[in-house]
């Protein structure tokens, strides 16, 4: 089961969590009479985390509810995210929340979403 602050949002529909690779940020310095370049390692940064997936549910409210409190994160603040084979990625930042399109309708209301995360080191 996935979550996000240990509040399960996501059990609703199928999704997928995809970590990107770590950053490293590296300065190139040249100097005269010294042939090639001089890499000095900045350390690691940041790394990006996607997440795609469906929402559903039974109303429209309902819905809107649960759309609303995914949207309730993406605040600025550090937060905990656990896939569903239950690795942790401390420290992320949701960025971006957006659906793919309108709410749909067949069996209950869903709409498909896409989720950007950034992950500090």
């Amino acid at each position: 089961m996935s979550s996000l602050d240990g509040v399960d949002l996501f059990s609703s529909g199928p999704h997928t969590i995809r970590p990107g690779a770590w950053e490293h940020q590296v300065q190139r310095r040249s100097f005269p009479g010294l042939d090639g370049e001089l890499a000095i390692h900045l350390g690691r940064r940041s790394r990006v985390i996607v997440q795609t997936g469906r929402l559903q549910a039974s109303t429209a409210e309902d819905l809107a509810s649960r759309i609303a409190a995914i949207e309730q994160h993406c605040d600025g603040g550090l937060h905990c995210l656990v896939d569903g084979q239950n690795h942790s990625f401390a420290q992320v930042i949701l960025e971006t929340f957006e659906l793919a399109g309108p709410l749909a309708r067949g069996r209950g209301f869903w709409c498909d979403y896409t989720i950007r995360y950034r992950q500090l080191p």
